[in-house]
């Protein structure tokens, strides 16, 4: 706004504190009646004025709180929500200003109840409506846990509220029974905690959770299965098709060969013919699952739910993850000392947050930078044990179409180049 335009304005916005907006008055004014701030005709501060003020006078509106609404977005200071401005509106680009402005989240988690072997709740922040919150649970005191959480909701008086849940499986239950805390990255206090003592969870309650635990755990690998599956039978039915086509050119050209009376074409035909009939020279990557260490590629069927197809390029292949992913065993019977997954990309976020379970156990995490990417090194607590199924969450993520950073609608976390398992035997 050049000088011309300000000029008509009594005030000059100069900054954004924690004190507020920040106001030099360009030319003395008085009014009976308060200086109201307000975003998308939502009130977000007010202040009344001792007197008049002086040209030169500097004064701070007080910012109580921000809705949740569009960004970019702007505050607006008027003496009543229908009245002329009073300043230039003052822009907010990113939801990182309501950090700076408010502070620390106040987060509230309300209504945390058992719900069928998931933990659910609601969280509700009074003041900041611009949170996108981030949260994981901690379970008996160890180890940390991705917390699902719906898309916020404005609050009419500002501020936001929205749905969260987390997974509660068998092996959680202890003999003293289960306590879970939830924490918001970023911030040390717990957001929420609950527990339950052994007095308060009867042998057909703990068995009821049990047997959901394991219900959740076999329809994860049915899905992984039945993927795998269909990617196979797919690649196979592509294959069948090009040897058809194959055989019927071959077929074809003998033919032609007849008909056009050419002598010594025809064992030239043939022989095609029978090496188009023979081995298939393509298909779903081969494994040696006898190796003591597998490298499982991009184009492996062994990625279940949550991975999207692989992409190919003349520099190499990766596979993009969704927050949530499922990778099978390619030998479940045989002892897993460790699982590697080699990173070659990340979306929104300069290093792999990643949790695992490996079959029930939460697995231990290790980063590590590696040629320009990282790797992710996955051991389960106990040792080298049997595993069927690799349940992967990431704690970063977004879509390239909502975050207006392209068309691509996925849900993306990070990609992986390959995935290496060793194995103790």
């Amino acid at each position: 706004m050049d000088g011309t335009q300000a000029g008509y304005f009594p005030f000059l916005a100069i900054g954004l504190s924690r004190d507020g907006l920040s106001l030099r008055t360009i030319r003395a004014f008085s009014s009976a009646a308060p200086l109201l701030l307000h975003c998308r005709g939502i009130e977000v501060g007010r202040r009344q004025l001792d007197g008049p003020l002086r040209e030169g006078a500097v004064i701070d509106i007080p910012v109580e709180r921000l809705p949740r609404v569009p960004l970019p977005a702007e505050l607006r200071l008027s003496t009543a929500p229908d009245a002329a401005d009073l300043v230039a509106p003052w822009r907010i680009e990113s939801a990182e200003v309501a950090l700076s402005l408010l502070g620390a989240p106040d987060l509230r988690i309300e209504d945390l109840r058992l719900d069928h072997g998931v933990l659910r709740g609601t969280g509700r922040e009074a003041r900041n409506g611009l949170l996108d919150p981030v949260l994981y649970a901690r379970i008996n005191g160890s180890g940390a846990r991705i917390v699902g959480t719906e898309p916020p909701i404005a609050l009419p008086e500002g501020g936001c509220a929205f749905r969260l849940s987390v997974p509660i499986l068998p092996t959680d239950l202890t003999e003293s029974g289960l306590s879970v805390t939830l924490m918001l990255v970023g911030q040390d206090a717990p957001a929420a905690s609950i527990a339950w003592g052994r007095s308060g969870i009867g042998e057909a309650e703990r068995r009821l959770i049990e047997l959901e635990g394991r219900i959740r755990q076999m329809e994860d690998e049915a899905a992984a299965s039945q993927q795998a599956l269909q990617a196979t039978l797919q690649r196979q039915l592509a294959l069948q098709q090009d040897r058809i086509d194959a055989f019927i050119a071959a077929a074809s050209t003998l033919l032609l060969d007849r008909l056009a009376a050419a002598p010594g074409r025809e064992p030239d035909a043939l022989r095609a013919l029978l090496e188009t009939a023979g081995p298939a020279q393509a298909g779903d990557p081969v494994l040696d699952v006898a190796a003591r260490r597998l490298a499982v590629p991009p184009e492996a069927a062994l990625f279940g739910t949550g991975w999207h197809r692989e992409e190919i390029y003349p520099s190499g292949s990766f596979r993009w993850m969704g927050p949530r992913g499922l990778l099978l065993n390619p030998a479940p019977d045989r002892a897993v000392a460790s699982v590697t997954l080699d990173i070659c990309h990340l979306y929104r976020a300069s290093l792999p947050s990643v949790t695992a379970q490996m079959d029930a156990a939460a697995a231990e995490v290790t980063v590590a930078e590696a040629g320009g990417g990282f790797t992710v090194r996955l051991t389960h607590p106990e040792g080298p044990q049997p595993l069927r199924l690799l349940r992967l969450a990431s704690l970063t993520g977004g879509s390239p179409a909502e975050d207006g950073a392209g068309s691509d609608r996925r849900q993306l976390s990070f990609a992986v180049s390959r995935v290496v398992f060793e194995y103790a035997d």
